[in-house]
């Protein structure tokens, strides 16, 4: 069965016990991400077979665990929950909250420490974490993850960006691997720099995720982000999306194309989404560089 959000045992839980997901995302293989309202009720989790990183968005102090050690509260607005795949819980939800969820399989995190810390495999045992204070993962999610629109294709880029950030703070801080990450120097070789660019400029148009891009150059997507940086001057993300608009000046000089068609070409889902990024990124509105 190919997993999906709405197949995650965690997401499955919640679902059925009267909770409201207000948008759920795939990122990409064994990674997705939902955004949750509960007013109250129970969930109970039995070895769910995935890993879940949590965070409490609004409220959540009445929120109770409840398991083989106790029962204990202590949740709020920036505490975070680290639940491994084998573990067993229960949760009483007296009064609303909202949160965040990060959901990913065993595998994708072990791919990722072997690839980023030369650590092998079965080394990779997360921590059991409850109402735990974690200032990087609220900022992170307030300045990059909330603000996406996680529908629109063209924000693939930086929603997965940022979730390997996640998976990276969450192996850094929350498991038995080293706190310190190797250092990376210099940028991308040459002929990657140009076999990116080629990529780039035939795949503009595409929902392109930072795996895809680190797969074409064989390094892990941590090295890979870094790297990127170094040679281009800007995050994969943001160079793709100055290429996106790039490419638009070109259609719109050309004064052919509806402003609709414009937005599809260069990877837009809509005109509205096509135009606030275009106006951002210049200054002025689709409508008002073609007049110039």
């Amino acid at each position: 069965m190919v997993q999906t959000v709405k197949n995650q045992n965690v997401f499955k839980v919640l679902d059925t016990t009267g909770a409201k997901a207000l948008r759920s995302a795939e990122i990409g293989e064994g990674l997705s991400v939902a955004q949750w309202f509960n007013e109250c009720g129970e969930a109970e989790y039995d070895q769910p077979g995935h890993h879940t990183f949590s965070v409490y968005l609004r409220d959540g102090e009445a929120v109770e665990r409840i398991d083989e050690r106790g029962a204990w509260s202590g949740g709020a607005p920036g505490k975070i929950c680290l639940l491994p795949e084998d573990h067993r819980s229960r949760w009483n939800i007296p009064q609303q909250l909202e949160m965040f969820h990060l959901y990913f399989t065993g595998e994708k995190l072990k791919s990722l420490a072997l690839k980023v810390f030369d650590r092998a495999p079965q080394q990779v045992d997360l921590q059991d974490l409850t109402f735990e204070a974690d200032d990087y993962a609220g900022s992170l999610l307030q300045h990059v993850v909330l603000p996406l629109d996680w529908k629109e294709k063209t924000n693939k880029l930086a929603l997965s960006s940022a979730a390997d950030l996640f998976l990276l703070h969450i192996l850094k801080n929350y498991s038995a691997l080293p706190a310190d990450l190797p250092a990376v120097k210099g940028g991308l070789p040459p002929y990657l720099c140009k076999l990116l660019e080629d990529y780039l400029n035939t795949h503009f148009a595409d929902p392109i995720c930072l795996d895809d891009l680190a797969d074409l150059t064989g390094y892990s997507s941590y090295h890979f982000a870094r790297m990127f940086k170094e040679s281009f001057a800007l995050p994969p993300h943001r160079y793709l999306n100055a290429l996106r608009i790039e490419k638009a000046k070109s259609y719109l000089s050309e004064r052919t194309l509806p402003l609709s068609e414009v937005a599809l070409a260069c990877g837009f889902s809509s005109q509205a989404h096509f135009s606030a990024n275009f106006k951002k990124a210049t200054g002025v509105t689709p409508l008002q560089f073609r007049k110039l």
